[in-house]
């Protein structure tokens, strides 16, 4: 899946009951990541990123695992997990 960032994101808070946004994308998806979703990185300094699927008319919000230097990319890359979509009641 082709993503881009969402810039600014980060002033959202994390869903009520989780201690992060990663953990929040491990529970709805029952996996446990250990590198960094981006193609071709395999650092494993892993957040929970806002990320917006590329190219698509769909403007919704996922979270996906990404480490904090591709969580910074301003341009768009292909990610390899699972995008979970961020609440709607945020």
């Amino acid at each position: 899946m082709l993503v881009k960032n969402v810039i600014g994101s980060s002033r959202f808070i994390k869903p009520s009951g989780y201690a992060s946004w990663l953990d929040y994308w491990k529970a709805i998806t029952g996996k446990n990541p250990h590198f960094c979703s981006a193609s071709g990185c395999i650092k494993t300094d892993l957040v929970g990123a806002h990320v917006q699927k590329a190219y698509s008319t769909d403007q919704k919000w996922y979270i996906v695992p990404l480490c904090s230097s591709c969580n910074q990319r301003t341009d768009t890359f292909e990610v390899y997990e699972t995008l979970v979509p961020v609440p709607s009641n945020l």
